[in-house]
């Protein structure tokens, strides 16, 4: 009998070692790579459920974990991910009562309209399989643009520091910043991002303004996720502007800043997501040297938004954890 609960601090090794034995497969394949693949990090295990502790849950059968959940709420956007079960209980129901579980969590601690979706691999028949017979629709694909800093780039624009700043400005600029994604789509918060990547150290967040006017902000991850990997690159977790705001300038001033942010702390590579309905963003990227090194499908649950459509915001993140 499969029991599905809410996840515990003190799962965190054994959602490690369940995360890495069902990834491992595509892993080794895609990567070429004979060696295992390398556990996600405890910081970053323990960071992913503190963002909705309520709507992370395992699946246990004779009290040993067989799968897991992250579920994450963005004010009117949420999502689930990371998402795994062992290989040898696939095919048994476990995913579809772990989805289940996500998804009321997401419906009940909702707003009204809540986008509800997932990224997954595009490669992957039994995934994709999977989650259209759990109600979810096809929409753009998600691109992970990377690039290759040069040591050094005159004229980029140092910009305030999260981490430098005190709690009265860091109030202040969360509830500007929420209004500026709430812009970009009514309710959208990304204020656990910026929130948990300072409280556990993962990186830094970068604030753009105009005077007394947040533009936008960058949230980079300078750790990496996963034990042993390539201390050379960083990601950019969330990079927003405001829409009115907008342009090339804006853009590229966030993003230089946050390039150089990376150069100074001695790593060469930075990532940034991008999901293809933001056409403008992603052939700014484009132009600017970011080529793609990875792609996800985006899913959302039917019903839960009004479709496929683009737009010309800048909105950088993943729905994947």
């Amino acid at each position: 009998m499969t029991i599905v609960r809410e996840m515990r601090e003190e799962d965190t090794d054994a959602v490690r070692a369940v995360e890495a034995i069902a990834f491992g497969a595509w892993w080794k394949q895609s990567k070429g790579e004979s060696a295992e693949l390398p556990q996600r990090t405890r910081t970053i295990v323990q960071a992913n459920r503190e963002k909705d502790p309520g709507g992370c849950f395992v699946a246990e059968e004779d009290r040993r974990m067989v799968g897991f959940i992250f579920s994450r709420t963005w004010g009117s956007v949420g999502w689930f991910g990371t998402f795994s079960v062992l290989p040898e209980y696939q095919g048994r129901g476990i995913g579809k009562q772990l989805i289940a579980a996500s998804v009321d969590y997401m419906r009940r601690a909702s707003q009204p309209g809540r986008v509800i979706g997932l990224e997954t691999m595009p490669d992957s028949p039994y995934n994709l399989g999977l989650y259209l017979r759990s109600g979810f629709q096809a929409r753009f694909l998600t691109f992970l643009l990377g690039k290759t800093l040069e040591r050094s780039v005159a004229g980029n624009v140092d910009l305030p520091h999260w981490s430098a700043a005190d709690d009265e400005t860091q109030k202040c600029w969360l509830a500007d910043l929420r209004r500026a994604a709430g812009q970009i789509q009514p309710g959208l918060d990304y204020s656990k991002e910026i929130i948990s990547t300072a409280r556990h150290n993962l990186g830094e967040t970068l604030v753009l303004a105009d005077g007394a006017t947040v533009l936008g902000s960058s949230t980079v991850w300078l750790e990496s996720v996963r034990e042993g990997a390539d201390d050379e690159s960083a990601t950019v977790q969330v990079l927003t502007l405001h829409p009115a705001h907008t342009n090339s300038e804006t853009f590229h001033a966030l993003l230089g800043a946050s390039e150089a942010l990376v150069r100074g702390r001695g790593k060469q590579k930075l990532a940034v997501p991008v999901n293809a309905s933001h056409t403008w963003a992603l052939d700014q990227l484009l132009r600017w040297d970011y080529r793609i090194k990875r792609a996800l499908v985006r899913m959302v649950l039917q019903g839960t938004d009004e479709g496929p459509s683009v737009n010309g915001h800048v909105n950088c993140s993943r729905w994947a954890g």
